[in-house]
């Protein structure tokens, strides 16, 4: 009666992780900056495509059978994912406490010409955030440093669930 299948067809728990470990972090994102006016800097946009990723690994592992190929290779990205967001937010933390020095991408470069329309264009499209100045800190940390920890209780996650599901349908043949 209270048996359990010995090789499911999909697996809810992971997708589940994948999901909302993508996007429970970039709603917040998108709350702090069109809810209370918190500009992303460049290295702010850069950690949320990684997150777009791992929702839609989560999204497609829910269309493949568990444990196929395809199923560990979207897993496999996900993880990839979600470690490069938190290698780009320790990239970003590291800016932002001055222990890293950064030069580009956040402020207007002198353009090529040198031509007064040609300043004005480049000032004009520069970011309005700079990269070494935190926008928000919360408990000591800044959006990038809560970025860090979620990524890396994501990557514990899914590392804890890919264990409990090779435990039951695969280490123990299915019994």
């Amino acid at each position: 009666m209270f048996t359990r299948p010995t090789h499911p067809d999909k697996i809810i728990a992971m997708a589940s992780i994948l999901i909302l470990g993508g996007a429970i972090p970039l709603l917040g994102a998108l709350l702090a900056q069109f809810g209370f006016g918190f500009h992303p800097c460049h290295f702010c946009l850069l950690q949320r495509y990684p997150y777009m990723l791992v929702i839609a690994c989560g999204v497609l592992s829910l269309l493949v059978a568990r444990g196929e190929t395809l199923w560990r290779v979207l897993v496999a990205m996900a993880i990839l994912a979600t470690f490069s967001t938190a290698i780009l937010g320790i990239i970003h933390s590291g800016i932002e406490r001055q222990w890293l020095a950064y030069t580009g991408g956040c402020v207007a470069q002198a353009p090529a010409d040198g031509s007064l329309e040609a300043l004005r264009a480049a000032i004009a499209s520069a970011p309005q955030v700079a990269c070494d100045q935190a926008s928000a800190v919360f408990f000591g940390l800044s959006m990038a440093g809560w970025n860090v920890l979620w990524a890396g209780c994501v990557l514990l996650l899914i590392g804890l669930q890919y264990r409990v599901d090779w435990r039951r349908y695969v280490g123990n043949n299915g019994q």
